[in-house]
């Protein structure tokens, strides 16, 4: 499923400028393809980003919704400030 490949000829689709050559260039129904593609694309982007941050904090969420998580939070806080003065 995770097919780095099939993004890297994505991203070389894009940079070579043969998506927008294939758009100004193409039959309706081809530019409405690259539109519904790129709004897909654009959508899954967004996806991804909330994944990956929900993935990345996930563990200090976590730490942060309990009582000694959050003791903990406030004392690595506490101790980082008396270390910058």
């Amino acid at each position: 499923m995770l097919d780095i490949d099939y993004l890297e000829r994505v991203a070389h689709y894009f940079e070579s400028g043969d998506c927008k050559f294939e758009f100004e260039n193409g039959e309706e129904e081809r530019r409405l393809l690259i539109l519904d593609f790129l709004e897909h694309l654009m959508e899954l982007g967004e996806q991804a980003d909330e994944l990956a941050t929900k993935l990345i904090f996930k563990d200090a969420y976590a730490s942060l919704i309990t009582e000694e998580g959050a003791a903990a939070a406030e004392a690595a806080e506490a101790e980082e400030k008396g270390e910058k003065q």
